[in-house]
């Protein structure tokens, strides 16, 4: 009896869902690895490496696996981002003053946070070069409270930079980005926003893209800088983002103590000034979608999906990403308990919420992950309008 196959996330990476794909339509077509890469010229050992995202196939095997696997262009369209690097040049550095730089990168900041949140972000160009030019303008003529607030400003413009380069699947980049965000926090003194950066931000990305391992590291180192801090919503955060990478590793009890944590301090939170605004993200709302997210990893779907309910009656409507990730994990859930027409009910809603805008590489490919599961039903009546609906809206994104 041969090796049970090891279960791929398409929502990790481009590499992923190319992998994922591949996997799906090769296991359609009755082909074993080593039959497959006698078809189109490669080992087996090669191709399950790809399947795994652990190699990069070349663009002239991707059109020799499309062809095999009769994929009218399926496997190549999925590939596309694995070789079109993102042009990051199309914007002229600005003039900044030392007095203008930090009100004027604020106001990007701002602009681009505000889009952001729903899916309509295309100014990663714009706000990389404004927090460039700011980070280079010459502050020796500010007051020392001047330049620290210009240095943490940088640092949420790096962080807000980072976060989008891991939405539209560079990783690299973001982890680059972050570590930039986290250097210019603590130079600034910014206990909290090098809790933001380290744990939300850089840990979660790592969960996401298959480490939960370094998550749970970074997540934790963020913990003791949100406790620095002393803001207890930010603590909360931290908990939470910790509690999904126990979830990821399979570690229960680890996790559940995590997010009894989280509830703990989200309740506990008085903000004697303030929140900043990056922290508005986090509410009770998504707490309850962390906790949903968890019980899914943890295999217990029916408690995720009453988690995950309670994000949709409570959660705010400004953000739309969360909102269609947590329907597609709610779907999945769903798909898993065999219960069709509230899987289906949900994949809708997500699109529904996904179609009016531009929606990035991430979100997608958690549609692809959808897709893959609803494509084990495919044939029954009761999914096929909600599957049609879905590969149309990945085929104009993808």
């Amino acid at each position: 009896m041969g090796q049970a196959l090891r279960k791929l996330d398409p929502r990790a990476s481009a590499g992923a869902t190319f992998g994922a794909e591949l996997r799906a339509r090769r296991l359609a077509r009755g082909r074993s690895l080593r039959e497959l890469g006698r078809l189109v010229l490669v080992s087996g050992e090669l191709l399950a490496k790809v399947e795994k995202a652990q190699r990069r196939p070349r663009p002239d095997l991707v059109r020799r696996l499309d062809v095999v696997l009769d994929a009218r262009g399926e496997l190549e369209r999925l590939a596309t981002p694995l070789f079109v690097a993102a042009d990051r040049s199309a914007v002229a550095p600005p003039t900044l003053s030392p007095d203008s730089a930090e009100i004027e990168l604020r106001q990007v900041i701002d602009d681009v946070r505000a889009t952001d949140h729903t899916l309509a972000a295309d100014r990663l160009a714009e706000l990389m070069t404004f927090a460039k030019t700011a980070a280079a303008v010459d502050s020796s003529g500010l007051s020392a409270p001047a330049r620290t607030s210009l240095r943490r400003t940088v640092a949420e413009a790096e962080q807000l930079a980072g976060w989008m380069m891991f939405d539209r699947g560079d990783q690299p980049g973001a982890e680059r980005m972050f570590a930039n965000a986290r250097n210019a926090a603590a130079q600034a003194g910014a206990a909290d926003l090098v809790a933001y950066v380290l744990g939300p931000s850089a840990a979660y990305s790592n969960i996401w893209c298959g480490n939960p391992e370094l998550g749970a590291e970074r997540a934790y180192g963020s913990l003791a800088w949100a406790r620095r801090s002393g803001n207890r919503k930010l603590m909360a955060f931290a908990a939470a983002v910790a509690a999904r990478a126990h979830a990821r590793m399979g570690e229960t009890d680890l996790c559940h103590q995590m997010l009894g944590e989280a509830e703990s301090d989200l309740n506990r939170h008085v903000a004697a000034e303030p929140d900043p605004g990056w922290l508005s993200v986090f509410d009770d709302a998504t707490l309850a979608g962390y906790r949903g997210l968890c019980l899914f990893d943890l295999g217990e779907p029916r408690a995720a999906i009453a988690a995950l309910q309670q994000v949709e009656e409570t959660g705010s409507p400004m953000f739309v990403r969360n909102r269609i990730i947590w329907r597609l994990e709610g779907a999945n859930a769903h798909l898993q308990l065999g219960e069709l027409d509230s899987a289906c009910a949900a994949i809708e809603k997500a699109l529904d919420y996904a179609e009016p805008g531009a929606s990035t590489p991430r979100v997608v490919r958690v549609f692809h992950t959808a897709d893959l599961h609803l494509r084990s039903h495919h044939g029954i009546r009761a999914t096929t309008a909600t599957w049609e609906r879905l590969r149309g809206f990945i085929e104009v994104n993808g």
